[in-house]
């Protein structure tokens, strides 16, 4: 989708972490916005900060946990502005633990917003996007949905579904307008999951590895629907040479995977 100006993204997990970063990069390209999370204060002074740069955005509060606000969420933004041309399916929790530590809710809450949220909101805007010929999906995955780091089963195991599934969208609607995308960021600083267990423990990513900043990510996401890329990797060091060995000898990439969310859980657990 070459031109953005005066379509609409929707773009979920607005108030904080990425979520505010991709939208004002859609907002950039003039694009219509609707943004929703739970935090109401949040989304509200996004949209107001947008309003001022003389753009349209709808703030929806919502719980993506909740069947009811997902199909509020893209009622409300095909009420305001006739349609959902992009959508970014950015939300997601992250709980560091050991997985038997884990109780069901957490479980069933992480596959509930990562997972299960998007392929709904994904399924709720597909119908308009194929009337109307054109639309794109964006899912944010993440490098621990290839290269899965200890203690993060459930957020791994729901990112490397979200890659998938945009891979199977892709095939599903070629030639019919509508498209998807899977972003896969590394370690991402100033903001997100990264930084949340930076400022907790301390840790830092490995030297050769790098990081990177939120606005790689959203430039990364407006370069994905512009350009209709399978996905994006935001990653300074060498990931796609990482993918490519570990598939190849995945025995020694066990050996030498990186630790730091290992030793960052370890730091939430008192040392288990």
């Amino acid at each position: 989708m070459r031109d953005l100006a005066g379509r609409t993204a929707l773009v979920t997990g607005a108030s904080h972490g990425l979520g505010p970063y991709i939208a004002r990069a859609l907002a950039a390209k003039r694009m219509k916005l609707v943004l929703a999370a739970r935090s109401a204060a949040e989304l509200d002074a996004l949209a107001a900060e947008l309003r001022r740069r003389g753009l349209e955005a709808l703030p929806v509060p919502a719980d993506l946990a909740q069947a009811g606000d997902r199909e509020r969420v893209v009622t409300a933004a095909q009420n305001q502005f006739g349609a959902v041309d992009v959508l970014v399916n950015n939300a997601a929790v992250f709980f560091p633990k050991s997985f038997h530590r884990s109780s069901a809710r957490e479980l069933e809450h992480a596959v509930e917003v990562n997972l299960v949220a998007p392929l709904v909101l994904s399924a709720l805007a597909l119908p308009g996007m194929l009337e109307r010929g054109r639309g794109h999906i964006v899912n944010l995955g993440s490098l621990a949905g290839r290269i899965p780091p200890g203690y993060t089963e459930s957020y791994a195991a729901t990112k490397a579904a979200l890659i998938a599934f945009s891979a199977a969208l892709r095939a599903s609607y070629r030639g019919k307008g509508v498209s998807a995308s899977a972003i896969t960021p590394g370690f991402v600083t100033e903001a997100g999951m990264y930084r949340v267990q930076h400022d907790a423990t301390q840790l830092s990513a490995p030297r050769w590895l790098g990081t990177s900043r939120p606005d790689d990510v959203a430039r990364a996401v407006v370069r994905a629907i512009e350009q209709d890329l399978p996905e994006v990797i935001v990653n300074p060091g060498p990931m796609r040479l990482m993918l490519a060995f570990r598939d190849l000898f995945p025995r020694l990439a066990e050996r030498v995977r990186v630790d730091v969310f290992e030793r960052a859980a370890r730091f939430y657990e008192g040392g288990a």
